[in-house]
């Protein structure tokens, strides 16, 4: 079961991590994890970590900074999903006029705005957890 809850602008400081936003939070196969964005020097950087923040390393946290925004240019990251040895979570940054995105052929995942006033830039996000057995024929293929 996901349960999930979209923040708007929370942020961190500590000695050892950067100042980051958590875009949401999610429990999964009793595991809390959540969608974190920082800019660094290699750019927007999003990161699927635990409660603690980016540089709180968790065995299955994933990441990716510098995104590259042209059309053939892997503008995700993607990594395990918290608590599930074989199953995947799909993320990333997107133009501010990017409503949704397309994962498979017929599965569409509507994106969400970067939290305003947050030092991010101007723009949106999205992620998708793959479902066990994902993606079916009826799905289509993997974009």
């Amino acid at each position: 079961m996901l349960v999930s809850a979209f923040l708007v602008g929370c942020s961190a400081k500590g000695p050892h991590l950067p100042d980051y936003v958590v875009l949401s939070k999610h429990v999964t196969h009793g595991v809390r994890w959540e969608l974190d964005a920082y800019l660094s020097d290699d750019g927007l950087c999003l990161m699927v970590d635990g409660p603690k923040g980016p540089d709180v390393g968790e065995d299955w946290s994933s990441g990716g900074c510098g995104f590259d925004s042209s059309p053939s240019g892997g503008y995700w990251s993607g990594g395990q999903e918290p608590g599930a040895e074989n199953a995947v979570i799909v993320y990333g940054p997107l133009p501010d006029n990017a409503t949704t995105v397309e994962v498979a052929g017929h599965t569409v995942v509507k994106s969400v705005p970067f939290p305003h006033g947050s030092g991010l830039p101007a723009g949106r996000y999205w992620f998708f957890i793959e479902p066990p057995g994902w993606p079916s024929k009826a799905d289509g293929a993997r974009c």
